[in-house]
């Protein structure tokens, strides 16, 4: 008699156990995981360039368990960008982290969401997972560097008649810098002593080098712009122009 008892009541115990399983919301307890791993991507400003990608280290990443609006849980990734949420029963999930808005709507971060459908016991693989960073011009690895050179005429010299008195290496002289065909300069620096000149930090993407020089040919009171355009390919690149830049004064 004892052991149908016994019988009955280790049914009832399988029974029970069957519908709170069968009935148990999303959450932690369970026997599943989701993990993925985060890229992070980098742009200049207006996210035009694309510079370089790396793991997300120290990103964090958000869990709500199924029709919940508040999080969950959360964990940092690690140094490789990967991330694991563990003991999660079967339902809905959703993952979601933070990026910059590469449409440029807001300046506020914006929410990267994806929804998972978690299976019992199952191990969850997001696809690679995605973050932007916009970057500023003076963000990057890159150098661009020159000479600029001054041809003094001399003060008797006229448009006609054009009498070299002395070429010089331009000291403190102001050079400039655009970036992307941009309508404003980004940095104006001065050159050596020996004329030279060193734009560093620079991201990858086209630059112009430009200078004023006295209109000798003419003899317009306006300056007038020389111009030197560079293609920055490569995060670490260092480009020599090679010609001197020459600017001309009476």
């Amino acid at each position: 008699m004892r052991q149908n008892q016994y019988i009955k009541f280790l049914f009832l115990l399988l029974f029970l156990s069957a519908i709170i399983s069968c009935t148990q919301e999303e959450g932690i307890g369970g026997s599943g995981k989701i993990q993925g791993v985060v890229v992070e991507k980098y742009y200049n400003h207006d996210f035009s360039v694309f510079q370089y990608e790396a793991p997300a280290s120290d990103q964090d990443v958000f869990i709500q368990f199924g029709d919940n609006n508040v999080v969950d849980d959360d964990i940092e990734t690690s140094h490789t960008g990967n991330f694991e949420f563990n003991y999660l029963w079967p339902g809905n999930y959703r993952i979601f982290y933070y990026s910059d808005d590469t449409s440029l709507q807001t300046l506020e971060d914006i929410a990267m969401v994806h929804d998972v459908k978690l299976g019992k016991s199952e191990t969850y693989t997001l696809d690679t997972l995605y973050t932007y960073k916009a970057l500023d011009w003076d963000d990057g690895t890159s150098k661009i560097k020159g000479r600029v050179i001054l041809i003094n005429y001399k003060n008797s010299s006229t448009p006609d008649n054009l009498v070299i008195k002395d070429i010089t290496p331009a000291q403190e002289q102001e050079i400039y810098l655009t970036y992307n065909n941009e309508d404003f300069y980004c940095e104006r620096i001065r050159t050596q002593g020996d004329g030279t000149f060193v734009f560093s930090n620079l991201l990858i993407g086209k630059y112009t080098i430009f200078v004023y020089s006295e209109d000798v040919e003419t003899g317009d009171s306006d300056d007038v712009v020389i111009e030197v355009e560079v293609e920055i390919s490569h995060p670490g690149q260092t480009i020599k122009i090679e010609d001197d830049i020459i600017i001309k004064k009476i």
